[in-house]
């Protein structure tokens, strides 16, 4: 797979993503099809940072992708090969407030 890859400010290129590693429990691998591009992307290139987060190396952009489950680890019981999904690049705490009011993206323990 490749990925689209920040090298400096205003400079990126498409680099094939490394090896990919075993699918561990409670994990999936995904086939992905489409990877959007966002407005913060577009700060990484342009300004290489958003507030205090510097870009110090490369750095794959996008996210919030879709594809398709390749691959289902043990434990994952709620998907299965060739579902479609979408997903974004949180991990959210699911005990916190925000992720119990279908707002994890506002929590400030997200995970990325």
């Amino acid at each position: 797979m490749d990925a689209v890859v920040l090298e400096c400010q205003h400079e990126i290129q498409v680099q094939p993503v490394p090896g990919l590693r075993p699918v561990g429990p409670a994990e999936v691998r995904i086939g992905v099809h489409t990877v959007s591009i966002w407005g913060s992307d577009i700060h990484y290139f342009t300004h290489r940072r958003i507030g205090p987060y510097i870009v110090e190396s490369p750095m794959v952009l996008g996210h919030e992708a879709s594809g398709t489950v390749l691959k289902v680890g043990e434990g994952v019981d709620h998907l299965a090969v060739g579902d479609r999904v979408c997903m974004g690049p949180g991990i959210p705490n699911p005990r916190s407030r925000a992720a119990r009011l279908g707002m994890y993206n506002v929590d400030p323990n997200v995970q990325f």
